[in-house]
């Protein structure tokens, strides 16, 4: 590691700031001082020492890409009793001073490369004032080339419990030379900043030693060498590509909505979104707007037909821009999507093959199990009298089916009539699918496949729903299949783990699907691990070793979705291993292969923490009293805010909210809690969420 400083004698640059009143706003006095005795502090001055350390090229995948940091550590030396931070930091302005008065240098904020590097700048001066030390990480490219995604930084460092706040510098699409920038005087350090990928701000307290200093420094490095030891620059030159959606996002970003991860996601890849959904929507206007290039107003409606393509074809024809792709998340939209997409002839899979894993008779077929389908009770009857059906069975739609909608564990044929009389027709089809119940533990399985190749796969734990035979461990009172919790990573065994994803993986290849990314949910048939309730809290255990030769684990596919998980789900993924799903499922549609399969890459040492996606489901309708019960219950328990890593609030006061009983399941709120402890505590503070939570519908 070499150490540089700043000042001339060999001692830390000393920076002095000065705040003053005015109607040009506020002002900085930046100065590299070579005697501290002859510098009289001004009335309205903090006094500051600045120094740097860059620290050794990291180096990755055979120099495929090296990258090195320089860290910036500044102290407050002291402080004038009448000192205010400047109000405002828009307009403020450094000026660097040598050891001669007349020496002066105007810094502009644009010499840090971005307003986010200058406004880092700012903040870690304001924190040396505060806490009387900060320390600034920067990380600059060595290698020559192109940035996978301009906030590669900060998505990476997601939930790094060594700094406070992640900065994206890069602009989208940038190419690094690779030769960095030294540091020689004090004037050179904008410089660094605006050839830096990003920077962040260090949790320095508690840090009041060199040793304490050093050891923070260190375990920085061992938290970088996991998150960014992948090829997140190339010299293969990526052109801005622009991208249809159809259905931009039911739900705004303040409801609990995706888009902002989407849009987001595309801004940072350079990618221009032009959506297609009904007049009005969110996008549709001066807040959101700004996220697309362009609105393209389309009805959209429960319609899957050849109607809703020529739709869709007609439109974007009219609009008459150039277009590299054509995509969808919205599973029902994704047979006539597919075949709109063929005759604009952008890139695709054939409607057939959407249809094929979107009909879950279909899927189940294919995958070689005994599986009927009936549009009425006598139908249903009949072919469990035919086929001398053994209960329970499953009764599901065969199409359209959300937030396990209309499915049930049935014991009879009165509880098959009772199912299908429930069920919304209108939203999930007259057509269900009959066939055995697997009781089993559950997995949400995701891969992320590229030319056939694996080149991610994780698997969550699904807890038992209400309507699951150990649904009396649960502690839901609704008999749906609504999702309660996941926690990732699985508990399942190593053997168990791989049956799932080798199978699925093929189950994935003999459906034509070598490239994606898909969210499968399945079952373990014959699993060795089974949900048991300790001390109040659910969770895998062993099974009890039978005396017969055990059976072979067996993967049980239920669902294939060609797109991400939902929301919490993926967020959960992107902040346990730093894989974030909706930006690559933006890449595939235009075979961008290369920013694919360097973005597909997980932390080097797996999951940084056990992730546990608590569910609250909505057991009764009304009318919502509650203005957010999440931030309600942060504001009473800090405690527990501190284990949050995201959250949303479906319904907010004043909102009818559906009633079970009406064919509709849904959530109150999601919130993903983790634990760097042990998994036992992620679930032991799922739980307390749970029992604390608050909310009224009446």
């Amino acid at each position: 590691m070499r150490k540089s400083t700043l000042a001339i004698t060999g001692e830390l640059g000393i920076i002095v700031v000065k705040g003053q009143d005015g109607s040009e706003g506020m002002f900085f006095s930046v100065s590299v001082i070579l005697n501290m005795k002859a510098l009289t502090l001004g009335n309205l001055a903090a006094r500051f020492q600045c120094g740097h350390q860059v620290n050794d090229t990291v180096s990755v995948a055979s120099n495929a890409i090296s990258w090195n940091s320089i860290d910036l550590v500044i102290r407050k030396v002291t402080t004038s009793s009448s000192f205010a931070w400047p109000a405002r930091a828009d307009e403020t302005r450094l000026v660097f001073e040598g050891p001669a008065a007349q020496q002066q240098q105007t810094i502009d904020p644009q010499q840090f490369g971005t307003t986010e590097g200058f406004r880092l700048a700012l903040e870690a001066i304001h924190k040396a004032l505060t806490e009387t030390q900060s320390v600034v990480r920067l990380i600059v490219p060595q290698t020559q080339g192109y940035i996978a995604r301009s906030d590669i930084v900060p998505l990476r460092l997601l939930d790094c419990p060594l700094v406070t706040n992640v900065l994206v510098f890069a602009r989208p699409l940038q190419y690094f030379d690779g030769r960095g920038c030294d540091i020689e005087v004090l004037q050179d350090v904008p410089k660094v900043f605006a050839s830096s990928a990003g920077g962040m701000l260090l949790r320095t307290a508690g840090c009041t030693s060199p040793g304490a200093l050093a050891s923070l420094l260190a375990d920085l490095d061992v938290e970088l060498s996991d998150r960014l030891s992948f090829s997140w620059i190339s010299m293969l030159e990526t052109k801005r590509k622009t991208l249809a959606l159809v259905e931009g996002g039911r739900r705004p970003p303040d409801r609990g909505g995706n888009g902002e991860t989407v849009y987001k996601a595309a801004e940072a890849l350079g990618i221009d979104m032009i959506v297609l959904d009904n007049p009005g929507h969110w996008l549709d206007g001066p807040r959101w707007g700004r996220w697309c290039r362009e609105f393209i107003p389309v009805e959209c409606t429960e319609q899957s037909d050849h109607v809703f393509t020529a739709r869709v074809v007609d439109a974007i024809r009219a609009w008459g821009g150039n277009l590299d792709g054509l995509v969808t998340f919205c599973d029902h939209y994704q047979v006539p999507i597919a075949a709109a997409a063929m005759e604009l002839g952008l890139p695709t899979y054939s409607p057939e093959i959407f249809n094929n894993i979107t009909n879950k008779f279909e899927l189940s077929v294919s995958e070689g199990r005994p599986t009927h389908r009936a549009s009425t009770f006598e139908e249903a009857a009949h072919i469990v009298r035919e086929n001398q059906l053994e209960f329970p069975l499953i009764i599901k739609p065969s199409l359209m089916g959300f937030q396990s909608e209309g499915v049930y564990r049935v014991g009879n044929l009165e509880e098959i009539d009772a199912g299908m009389q429930a069920t919304d027709t209108e939203r999930h089809g007259l057509e269900f699918v009959i066939e055995k119940y697997c009781d089993a533990p559950e997995v949400d399985a995701n891969f992320v496949l590229c030319d056939g190749e694996v080149l991610f796969f994780e698997a969550s734990d699904e807890f038992p729903k209400g309507a699951d035979v150990n649904a009396q461990v649960t502690g839901s009172r609704l008999g749906t299949f609504l999702e309660l919790g996941n926690i990732l990573p699985s508990a399942l065994p190593a053997k168990e783990r791989a049956v799932i994803r080798d199978s699925l993986h093929q189950s994935l290849l003999r459906e034509g699907l070598p490239d994606g990314i898909y969210h499968l949910e399945a079952r373990v048939q014959n699993s060795t691990m089974e949900y048991t309730a300790q001390d109040n809290v659910l969770d895998l255990t062993q099974r009890p070793v039978p005396t017969e030769k055990e059976k072979q684990p067996l993967a049980w596919l239920l669902e294939i979705n060609p797109r991400p998980p939902g929301i919490q789900a993926a967020d959960a993924i992107k902040h346990t291993y730093g894989v974030d799903y909706w930006g690559l499922a933006l890449l595939f549609p235009l075979q961008d292969r290369q920013r694919i399969r360097q973005l597909s890459h997980p932390f080097a040492q797996g999951s940084q923490y056990w992730c546990y996606m608590v569910f609250l489901p909505v057991e009764k309708g009304g009318i919502c009293q509650s203005d957010d019960p999440c931030l309600e219950l942060f504001s009473r328990r800090p405690d527990l805010r501190a284990h949050v890593s995201w959250w949303c609030t479906f319904w907010t006061k004043g909102q009818r909210v559906p009633d079970p009983s009406e064919g509709r399941n849904t959530w109150i709120a999601h919130i993903n809690v983790f634990s760097r402890t042990s998994r036992a505590h992620a679930l032991e503070i799922g739980e307390t969420v749970r029992k604390v939570f608050r909310y009224s519908i009446v």
